[in-house]
């Protein structure tokens, strides 16, 4: 096992995103992050950050 898998990733599949990972959304797509990015940063699916997006539960500025 090389050290990039040694790390566990923030986010866990099945899990929900926490409130830090929203902030964080928030952020990136203020800064003009697409989407994939963003999602590679939290290691979640891109379309878990778009379903947040689209909910409502990350508000854009």
């Amino acid at each position: 096992m090389d050290s990039l898998h040694s790390i566990m990733p923030e986010h866990q599949k099945g899990k929900h995103l926490s409130f830090k990972q929203r902030v964080i959304i928030q952020t990136r797509l203020k800064d003009g992050c697409s989407i994939r990015a963003i999602a590679r940063e939290l290691y979640c699916s891109p379309s878990t950050i778009s379903y947040e997006v689209r909910r409502g539960t990350v508000t854009l500025y």
